[in-house]
């Protein structure tokens, strides 16, 4: 494994850290298949630059997966399939493996009928959502996720912790890589502030709020307090919808009762819901191609800000982290690097 140091971490090869990250699973008796997946989607994410769902995920799934919460090898089941809906039972199973199913599912779906809609419940984490949009939009179609998390953020106007992340992504495609919106309705995903504490680092005011409700730039108060919606009353309300999209419309829970994200060794009652749609089901497919083209060309063209360099769409941030990562190493605390090592022995 390729390390070097810097001032404040490491830098460890995306194939190194993969490589491990599927020991960590194959030793827990997860199936090859799934544990590459697994690892995939871990490595993705800290490539992109969202490093609060990359490998330092891999602790808190093995917990589960010690205590007998997840399960290291699943059967998800289709145990409702009508037209263009379906819903899957996760059967306990690692999030991205059941996730991985729902995705194929609504893709075909979307092809049979020009839109699917499928609900999973009883699965962990699924990891970087935009991992699947993105896929949905590589076939063709329009790709839109939702989740719902364990309460961490307080609704506009309240100090009490309610609501979860319920992050969203949405993804089209283009003529060459799609373009992706991937975002938690907090300000900050819950992940960023675990990862801040992971560093010894502070947080950027507005983030968060002590359990007096106080803004505060500590991560430990922030975890004690509640996250902040993005963008006020929109961003809080957003979230409560997803919440019903998720969590409601798979049979799960919502609101103060979502567990199963964060703590893995509780019973999972979060819920994840896969959208997709054909555009060529509607209009025409190159018509619609030519817009995403059209605005990303007006997009690219604006005039920036001083200190800009170039107005981007969403999606292409994580290309160019992704294009440094693979060349430079990804970030990692060495404390991290020699958990996850213990737990690959």
């Amino acid at each position: 494994m390729m390390i070097s140091r810097n001032a404040s971490s490491l830098q460890v090869s995306s194939d190194g850290l993969r490589a491990l990250a599927e020991t960590i699973f194959r030793k827990r008796g997860v199936p090859k298949k799934d544990a590459v997946l697994v690892a995939d989607i871990l490595i993705e994410a800290n490539l992109r630059g969202h490093d609060s769902h990359g490998v330092i995920r891999i602790p808190n799934w093995i917990k589960g997966l010690d205590c007998g919460a997840l399960k290291s090898v699943c059967q998800p089941s289709v145990v409702r399939d009508k037209g263009a809906t379906a819903l899957i039972h996760g059967d306990y199973g690692l999030g991205p493996v059941v996730a991985k199913k729902a995705t194929d599912l609504v893709l075909q779906k979307a092809k049979n009928f020009g839109v699917g809609v499928v609900s999973v419940r009883k699965a962990s984490h699924i990891g970087i959502l935009q991992y699947y949009s993105q896929w949905l939009a590589e076939k063709g179609v329009i790709g839109i996720v939702v989740t719902n998390t364990e309460p961490g953020v307080a609704p506009f106007g309240s100090r009490q912790q309610i609501l979860g992340t319920n992050p969203l992504t949405i993804s089209v495609p283009s003529e060459g890589a799609p373009y992706l919106v991937d975002m938690s309705t907090s300000v900050a995903a819950r992940g960023k502030i675990v990862n801040a504490l992971e560093r010894g680092e502070s947080i950027p005011e507005g983030w968060a709020i002590d359990g007096e409700g106080n803004p505060t730039t500590n991560p430990t108060e922030a975890l004690k307090g509640a996250l902040l919606p993005a963008g006020g009353a929109k961003g809080s309300a957003l979230a409560i919808m997803i919440d019903f999209l998720a969590g409601g419309l798979a049979g799960g829970s919502v609101g103060t009762k979502v567990s199963g994200t964060m703590n893995t060794d509780q019973e999972i009652t979060k819920g994840d819901m896969f959208l997709a749609i054909d555009p060529g089901s509607i209009g025409s497919k190159r018509r619609f191609v030519g817009c995403v083209e059209e605005l990303a060309s007006e997009i690219h063209n604006s005039q920036p800000l001083p200190g800009t360099e170039m107005v981007l769409m969403p999606g292409e941030f994580e290309r160019i982290q992704k294009k440094k990562n693979l060349k430079n190493g990804i970030d990692i605390t060495e404390k991290l690097l020699t958990e996850i090592q213990k737990l690959a022995e």
